[in-house]
């Protein structure tokens, strides 16, 4: 079943969200204990307007695991995103880096900013599965456009989103890697 997060899913969409921050060679993974930097974006994503809070999350649960998760939204609606994790990486004193750059997104796109499979569900067509409820909660959300960035690393990721009718726009450098910026009418 897919659904809309909810805040009892925070300690595992954020075990999940490891393998996002880790792929993108964030400096911070080798800075500072996975342990406690978890405990900061657990406190991060526990406030209404961080981008990666659970009301900005969809979660695939079988048997009451968390087997894949996406976050999406209006980068518009994120204002305070930022501001929120600076906060909580301060409470564990912990260096304040870049998860997020302005130009990610495009004006007027919701975006789909991050998509998870668990390991042990790989295969399973969940990461479809996530990309169909991610379109069906950016259309209800008003959106005509869905953006999302996949990185040149990743073939296969590319391939399912071409399948899916996403095409690029353009490139850009996020973390020192290249990604195609892609999108796909909605409604």
């Amino acid at each position: 079943m897919i659904r809309q997060a909810e805040a009892k899913d925070v300690q595992e969409v954020m075990e999940l969200f490891k393998v996002i921050l880790t792929d993108m060679e964030l400096p911070i993974m080798r800075q500072v204990l996975w342990a406690t930097l978890k405990s900061a974006l657990i406190e991060a994503a526990s406030q209404k307007g961080f981008r990666y809070a659970m009301d900005s999350a969809l979660v695939k649960e079988i048997d009451g695991e968390i087997a894949g998760f996406c976050f999406g939204y209006f980068n518009k609606d994120m204002k305070n995103s930022d501001l929120i994790l600076k906060r909580a990486l301060d409470k564990y004193q912990l260096p304040h880096f870049e998860i997020f750059w302005n130009h990610e997104t495009l004006p007027e796109e919701w975006y789909l900013d991050s998509i998870v499979v668990n390991p042990a569900f790989r295969g399973k067509g969940i990461g479809t599965e996530l990309l169909q409820a991610a379109y069906e909660k950016a259309a209800a959300s008003g959106a005509y456009i869905i953006g999302l960035n996949v990185d040149h690393r990743n073939p296969k990721a590319l391939k399912l989103y071409q399948q899916q009718g996403f095409q690029v726009v353009h490139q850009i450098t996020l973390s020192g890697h290249q990604y195609d910026h892609m999108q796909k009418k909605v409604r």
